[in-house]
């Protein structure tokens, strides 16, 4: 498969020779630090949605060894925090500059990453949606690199700007962090880390809250509110979450006067109508409002009768997961962990999941153990699951 290069060369008639750059200085603070780049909007296909798993994984390593990550690229690249400095919209000759005086460059297939190759810099790359072949770093030695791709073995790329599954998520962030310890010379314990499971909507991040306390200022106040008003709510709590823009989540009316007076804030109402507390004049009255909704049935038995009964409205069955639907359960064991894109917030309280706001068990910095539970399997979809240092003694907990 050839390099885009060569056939660019091969048309201009010309031979491939090294590039000449000339960085301008940029004043960077950090004496030594790896750079990293991504693109969301330019090329989407390209774009890996579990890069703060690869810093949640390199992140505490890389700092014992005084290295910190320099976030480069276009001012429209997404920013993330995990990142300890960030210099998105300098131009090319400045991030040039950054590239060069760097230890690694860590992103995707890109101009930073070619810049990084003229320099001779270490690269962790990857590759979506062409073969690495088509375009890998020119001027760098193979012992310099490490090139990930999904398995195009049975599948070809798509050469397409833009993906409905982006296959470059098939990259396991394991090994693309052990690939930047390992070019780093940084001794790590990452082989015993493994993937079991990446949830589809994982890289969404939710912030689900019960309305049963007031919310402080200013409280997240980039993330929509979804409000688990059916897992609980106080009445005289929720003029003050529906203040913010909103999402409510409910079996039960909300009083009409409430939803108008803040209608402008709610993004839309979910109703799960198998409670029978939600009526036909109750919908009708949202309809004159403009307020969106829609109706969920989550017993699949009520089904057909609930659709008959809201004929004018469309009911949608709740897909319900459990045990039985993941294919990893062989895997699990005393060292199964998870993270979740979800924070559920409760009497003030962070909780990552249903599972673990039920069972009393508060989200904190240290990793969290898997809750064998019908509510957990339930939010299996926005959920991280991995082994982290598997004994051999673990007991395995097959699915029956």
């Amino acid at each position: 498969m050839s390099h885009l290069a060569e056939e660019y060369a091969k048309s201009l008639g010309c031979k491939i020779g090294s590039p000449v750059l000339e960085p301008h200085f940029f004043p960077v603070t950090s004496k030594k630090y790896i750079t990293f780049h991504t693109n969301g909007k330019k090329v989407p296909a390209k774009h890996y949605d579990f890069w703060g798993i690869v810093f949640l994984l390199i992140k505490d390593k890389l700092k014992e060894a005084g290295i910190n990550i320099i976030q480069t690229g276009g001012p429209e690249d997404p920013l993330y925090r995990e990142c300890d400095q960030s210099h998105l919209g300098c131009s090319f000759k400045q991030m040039s500059y950054v590239i060069k005086n760097s230890e690694l460059h860590l992103g995707i297939d890109s101009l930073p990453m070619h810049i990084a190759s003229a320099f001779n810099k270490k690269i962790v790359a990857l590759f979506s949606n062409l073969f690495i072949e088509n375009a890998s770093p020119l001027w760098s030695s193979n012992d310099d690199c490490a090139l990930f791709s999904p398995d195009f073995s049975k599948i070809k790329p798509s050469f397409a700007l833009s993906e409905p599954n982006k296959r470059v998520n098939e990259v396991k962030p394991e090994q693309i962090a052990s690939s930047v310890l390992d070019l780093l010379g940084i001794c790590h314990d990452l082989d015993d880390y493994k993937t079991l499971h990446m949830g589809p909507h994982y890289s969404n991040q939710i912030l689900e809250v019960v309305p049963n306390f007031h919310p402080q200022p200013n409280y997240a106040p980039t993330l929509i509110a979804n409000l688990r008003c059916d897992y609980g709510v106080v009445e005289e709590v929720l003029p003050s979450w529906l203040s913010r823009k909103s999402n409510i989540m409910t079996e039960s009316p909300i009083p009409l006067q409430l939803l108008s007076a803040f209608r402008e804030n709610i993004a839309g109402v979910t109703m799960f109508i198998d409670s029978g507390l939600i009526d036909k004049e109750y919908l009708t009255s949202l309809s004159r409002l403009n307020m969106k909704f829609n109706l969920i049935c989550k017993d699949k038995s009520k089904l057909q009768d609930l659709r008959f009964k809201f004929f004018d409205w469309v009911v949608e069955e709740h897909v319900k997961f459990s045990k039985k639907d993941v294919d990893f359960g062989s895997e699990l064991c005393d060292n199964t962990f998870y993270h979740s894109n979800k924070v559920l917030v409760s009497e003030g309280k962070n909780y990552l999941s249903k599972a673990a706001w039920k069972a009393g068990v508060e989200k904190t910095s240290e990793p969290q153990k898997l809750i064998d539970s019908d509510e957990f399997w339930e939010e299996i979809e926005h959920l991280n699951v991995y082994n982290y240092a598997k004994k051999e003694n673990s007991e395995l907990r097959n699915i029956e």
